[in-house]
């Protein structure tokens, strides 16, 4: 009589070392993409305190504003340099102004990473 072994076969073997590497494989996409989230939030967080800066440096300014449509500049936070643009529009309100602070990675002004729109009285110039 033959007798029948236990245990498996290898092609058993086979398929559940594929499933268990598939599965790996997927686990380590969910971790880099969430990596790659935090990362840009990181970012996206830096970007909102520099623009929360410079328009808290303009509303300082009070009646001394002199708003500027285009001016630029730098900041540094997290020993990252940041660069700003600054864009102003009328509004129906003669006596306010839209202004809108827009923070990029780079130099050349194309990365754009976060934007903040806020209305500033012009005061009585």
């Amino acid at each position: 009589m033959y007798r029948r072994s236990k245990g498996f076969t290898l092609l058993e073997v086979m398929v559940a070392l594929s499933i268990c590497a598939m599965a790996g494989i997927a686990a380590m996409q969910a971790t880099a993409e969430h990596i790659n989230h935090l990362s840009s939030l990181e970012e996206q967080t830096y970007a909102s305190w520099v623009a929360e800066n410079v328009m808290i440096e303009q509303r300082t300014l009070g009646d001394k504003w002199q708003g500027k449509n285009g001016a630029k500049g730098t900041e540094t936070m997290a020993g990252i340099e940041w660069y700003w643009r600054q864009n102003i529009a009328a509004t129906a309100d003669k006596s306010f102004v839209k202004v809108t602070i827009n923070v990029f990675s780079d130099e050349k002004l194309e990365h754009s990473v976060y934007e903040l729109i806020s209305y500033l009285n012009k005061g009585s110039k």
